[in-house]
């Protein structure tokens, strides 16, 4: 399925942050109710994006 955190998927951050949102969803700590490439896409998006912003 296309999404536009694309470039983001199967790096090392995209695949720290889905087994974290996974484990949130296992525990009933959080429900999904927005597709998970954009959760962690979103989550990957800005991490990058303040990594970015403050070097």
């Amino acid at each position: 399925m296309s999404h536009p955190y694309e470039k983001f998927e199967n790096t090392p951050l995209w695949n720290v942050i889905n087994k974290g949102v996974n484990d949130l969803v296992q525990n009933n700590d959080i429900e999904e109710t927005t597709d998970r490439e954009y959760i962690v896409g979103y989550l990957c998006k800005i991490i990058n994006e303040s990594e970015t912003k403050n070097k």
